[in-house]
């Protein structure tokens, strides 16, 4: 049992981080293909996201270590089983002629069986409730070849990586997953208490939700720190010369880059959106400035002095309370502020007159 314990712990640990990762590429499919991202949905399938990880790690989970007579001492022991249904002939040997449903039931081979049928259980499950599979044949298929990944990562010692297996490979649990996922797929289906999760695109949809101003807002932000950390940092060693390199990095891609493509960042692009005047007018570099200048640069160059102050006089903790104040009153003025307003406009689009709307 504790095998079975030390996958699942090692689930809970990793999880969060792909989660996160694959959060913003999950909201930008959901909204090219329906619209919005649906929350039932969405938690449905970061709950298979976990299953799938944790029934890749009770398939290969506890790693073993590597030592010089690694094959020596498993020399013999994991020996593929080629035959079919073994697991009944080895039931009734362990019961050793006492059958009985007890018997069976607590010998460790049908304990074994019974894991190996509950193990893709969730996966027939989600495949009918999550992706709306119907073809009972499909579901076997997809719940065989998931099987088959495991048994042939268990075969060939994680393609190479170990010397030899440290894993058993049985026909057995080909059959026993393959039919687990069977009876998955058969529960799902005569499953009638559970929410609807359907994927319903949103018609006639008309203003930008503040996921998608988040995420486009999180994007463009990832981008500019990505560049900053890898192409600017580093290229002198002049404090000024890198603020302004960094100032420069900023008005190009918010300003110059938004007129080009007509009010559109990389994030907003990506989420469908742009910003257009309140006028309708045709969007200026006087009106980009007015949005992006001041509450972008004035940030940037509180955090770059209160950097230098903060270097040079560490013992005086009021520049980073300072630095900490002002950045949250920033926050809430350009992003939490737009929770708050029924039209969502925050201070950078009330300053400039503009407004964020759905790309045509």
């Amino acid at each position: 049992m504790n095998q079975y314990f030390e996958a699942i712990r090692t689930s809970i640990l990793y999880f969060p981080l792909a989660a996160v990762l694959s959060f913003v590429p999950y909201a930008y499919f959901q909204y090219k293909k329906i619209g919005y991202v649906q929350f039932n949905r969405s938690l449905v399938f970061y709950v298979f996201g976990f299953y799938s990880m944790t029934a890749f790690f009770l398939t290969l989970l506890p790693l073993p270590e590597i030592t010089p007579d690694f094959c020596e001492v498993r020399s013999g022991r994991f020996i593929p089983s080629y035959f079919p249904f073994r697991f009944v002939k080895d039931t009734f040997r362990e019961v050793q002629g006492n059958i009985s449903l007890f018997s069976i039931v607590k010998s460790t081979t049908f304990k074994v069986t019974a894991f190996n049928v509950l193990l893709l259980m969730p996966l027939g499950f989600f495949l009918r409730y999550l992706f709306q599979l119907k073809n009972a044949w499909l579901v076997t298929l997809i719940g065989f070849l998931t099987s088959l990944f495991y048994e042939v990562t268990q075969l060939t010692a994680i393609y190479g990586l170990y010397p030899c297996r440290f894993r058993h490979f049985e026909v057995d649990d080909l059959i026993t997953n393959t039919f687990g996922c069977l009876i998955g797929f058969v529960i799902a289906r005569y499953s009638d208490v559970l929410p609807n999760i359907s994927s319903i695109p949103l018609v006639n949809r008309s203003n930008v939700t503040l996921t998608q101003r988040f995420l486009a807002i999180f994007l463009d932000s990832l981008l500019v720190i990505l560049i900053t950390a890898y192409l600017i940092e580093g290229l002198t060693n002049y404090v000024w010369l890198l603020s302004i390199l960094k100032v420069g990095l900023i008005f190009s891609y918010f300003i110059f880059f938004s007129k080009i493509t007509k009010g559109q960042t990389l994030g907003k692009r990506l989420l469908g959106i742009r910003i257009v005047r309140m006028d309708g007018l045709p969007l200026t570099y006087k009106d980009l400035i007015a949005r992006y200048g001041i509450f972008l640069i004035l940030p940037f160059l509180v955090g770059e002095v209160s950097k230098f102050l903060i270097d040079t006089r560490f013992d005086d903790k009021l520049y980073l309370f300072l630095y900490l104040l002002f950045l949250a009153i920033w926050f809430f003025g350009t992003v939490m502020v737009t929770f708050i307003r029924k039209d969502h406009r925050g201070w950078l689009d009330r300053f400039a007159h503009t407004t964020q709307v759905l790309a045509k």
